[in-house]
């Protein structure tokens, strides 16, 4: 199978798709469309060697949501056009637009030097284009030449991946595919950067973020995030994986220190403080590649926390409200969760769910151990008697003291006292 029949079936498969889809073709381009991530690349031994490219506008959803109605159109089809005139004399190249401000162009050739020489040239123009315009700026990602049956999907794979640099190389760029030792390019690895020793992250900002979140200093958090940021990507030296763990690890100790979890050193703390991350913008962190996104970002992470925390705060302080009522009330028979709940104004089921989602227990439970606890200290420190005991602890009856007593210790009151005789 010829390269150009190679193209012509991806194209065919790329329409037949959009008629499934019920939408109608755009207008015929200089060149032919080709399928992209989702579809599978066909060929064989002595298939044509295939390259992608990948141009991103810089800035172009913050731009977009400023600029006069239009200007999206018009700089979607400025720069159609510009990549269209790059890649006119090439008879087996396509491009396919990847809204709202994404090419992705396919080349094909023979040989994998000449269709990556291709590439680079092409990447070049666009970019020189673009920025003699004076308007805007684009970063063009140059994915590794791929062969074989998966020649299509691989290249688009390396295109994106190149792509994903540039949250820490920055914009207004050409970013070519990682090459590493003997002239072969990773797939997997976004660029080729020193990973080692020296290479050391930032000074941690995570307890200042801590702090500025307890106080609800939301612009003050953010600022230190992005300050924190813009330090780390100098530190990584353009490695985006490495700028992106270290956003990550900012983002997990800054929650652990809202959570009073940060050194417990526990599995189970640093499970609770992964449930407590805002994982919907953590989410986001893998597909983040504009520095001037990083901001929005980094809003979204930090209002979140706020949220959270006060939240936390408002049930930690109800919380707290009920456990010195109930330590300073515990002895009154006659105290319920109801009678509580009225006096911390809150409902009973609000106190309920308090207790188990915060300590573990049930009020009810928390109740009668701390009148458990008492009996015991009055049962092997004094002499007094049972009905007494019963009522300086909270049970009202030497029936009911001893009925707890077995139940929540195995012992009755009488065993109690006698072994802290035996023990002294």
């Amino acid at each position: 199978m010829s390269a150009e029949s190679l193209l012509q079936d991806a194209g065919r498969t790329g329409l037949t798709a959009q008629a499934r889809q019920g939408t109608r073709p755009a207008a015929a381009p200089l060149t032919r469309e080709l399928p992209g991530d989702g579809e599978q690349g066909r060929g064989h031994v002595g298939s044509p060697a295939v390259c992608c490219l990948l141009v991103d506008v810089d800035a172009f959803l913050p731009r977009a949501a400023e600029a006069a109605d239009g200007w999206s159109d018009r700089t979607r089809h400025r720069l159609r056009r510009i990549i269209d005139e790059q890649v006119r004399h090439e008879t087996e190249a396509s491009v396919q637009p990847l809204p709202p401000d994404e090419w992705l162009l396919t080349l094909s050739s023979p040989t994998a030097d000449d269709v990556q020489r291709r590439a680079r040239r092409i990447a070049a123009g666009i970019h020189h284009t673009v920025r003699a315009g004076g308007e805007l700026t684009v970063t063009v990602a140059v994915g590794r030449t791929t062969t074989g049956p998966d020649a299509v999907p691989e290249a688009v794979s390396s295109a994106r991946q190149a792509h994903r640099s540039k949250l820490a190389l920055g914009p207004d760029r050409v970013i070519p595919a990682p090459v590493l030792d003997g002239g072969s390019v990773d797939l997997h690895a976004s660029h080729s950067f020193p990973t080692g020793p020296d290479v050391s992250a930032p000074h941690d900002v995570h307890r200042e973020l801590a702090r500025a979140i307890s106080k609800g200093e939301s612009d003050r958090a953010r600022r230190l995030l992005c300050d924190w940021f813009g330090t780390a990507t100098t530190c990584a030296d353009g490695d985006d994986e490495l700028v992106r763990r270290w956003l990550l690890g900012q983002v997990l100790a800054t929650t652990a220190v809202l959570d009073g979890r940060l050194g417990a050193g526990t599995a189970s703390d640093w499970m609770a403080v992964c449930e407590a991350v805002p994982y919907p913008a953590l989410a986001e962190l893998a597909d983040l590649h504009e520095q001037t996104t990083v901001a929005d970002w980094a809003g979204r992470v930090i209002d979140a926390l706020v949220t959270r925390h006060r939240r936390t705060s408002t049930r930690t302080s109800t919380l707290d409200l009920v456990r010195r009522h109930v330590d300073q009330h515990f002895t009154d028979p006659d105290m319920r969760l109801k009678s509580v709940a009225a006096i911390v104004a809150v409902s009973p089921f609000h106190i309920s769910h308090l207790f188990r989602s915060e300590l573990g227990t049930t009020f009810r439970d928390y109740v009668t151990q701390r009148r458990v606890r008492r009996a015991q200290r009055l049962l092997e420190e004094t002499r007094l008697g049972m009905e007494q005991v019963a009522q300086a602890s909270g049970f009202g009856t030497p029936i009911q003291l001893r009925r707890v007593l077995v139940r929540e210790t195995g012992a009755t009151p009488s065993a109690i006292r006698q072994s802290a005789r035996e023990r002294t």
